[in-house]
């Protein structure tokens, strides 16, 4: 569907850019239906490895368990975090652009590569950042079909004590199209600012493990 003042959107977003990232080591963060997790491990993991009798034995430590008891524990506890799918590929949502937008704006004004108040109501920079850059697209297509691959590792729920087995598709170099509007004519420097601070904060899941680290190899402006 179309808005009814879709001739005024020039004026009400005058400031639009086409944009390319590289991602390198993608991280997914989607959980997967328990059942596709079930099925996938299944083919896969058949014959248990040493990292699942790894967690088997950690988990009859750390519980107190028999092996049989935490072999269960460990099954109940396996998930599997991926991408979203469609007829075009594998993809990440406008939705995530945005969030790691906002993420490096606050970053980036932590050190003062940006200023701390914006706009005629002087609002702080992750909330005006926030209101007035948009991504446009929801779906962001990564060019590819298919994951690298499936990374394992064993987290602990802090409430329950239990180890559980994580596992995350990961694509070790996309890229995607996006385009980006605003309402504010921010300088070609803060724009800098905010897309280097960016690169090095990343894009997707597991972040703090240093997934997703990407670079701008694309910015012009359509205004």
């Amino acid at each position: 569907m179309t808005s009814i003042f879709a001739g005024y959107t020039d004026k009400a977003w005058p400031h639009r850019f086409h944009g390319t990232i590289r991602v390198r080591n993608l991280a997914g963060g989607v959980p997967t239906d328990p059942k596709v997790a079930e099925g996938w491990l299944r083919t896969k993991l058949a014959d248990k490895d040493d990292l699942i009798r790894e967690a088997v034995a950690q988990t009859m430590v750390d519980r107190g368990v028999t092996a049989d008891e935490a072999a269960k524990l460990v099954d109940q506890n396996k998930h599997l975090n991926g991408f979203k799918r469609d007829d075009q590929g594998l993809y990440i949502e406008g939705r995530q652009l945005k969030a790691a937008i906002k993420e490096a704006a606050s970053v980036a004004r932590s050190v003062d590569k940006l200023k701390a108040r914006w706009g005629s109501t002087n609002k702080g920079v992750q909330g005006f950042v926030a209101e007035h850059i948009m991504v446009v697209e929801d779906i962001l297509h990564l060019g590819v079909t298919e994951p690298t691959g499936v990374l394992q590792s064993f987290p602990k729920n802090p409430r329950t004590g239990q180890t559980g087995i994580q596992y995350t598709e990961f694509i070790e170099v996309a890229e995607f199209n996006f385009t980006i509007i605003s309402d504010y004519a921010f300088t070609d420097e803060e724009w800098a600012m905010l897309w280097l601070t960016g690169e090095q904060q990343g894009v997707g899941a597991s972040r703090s493990q240093g997934f997703g680290r990407y670079e701008v190899i694309k910015w012009e402006s359509a205004s």
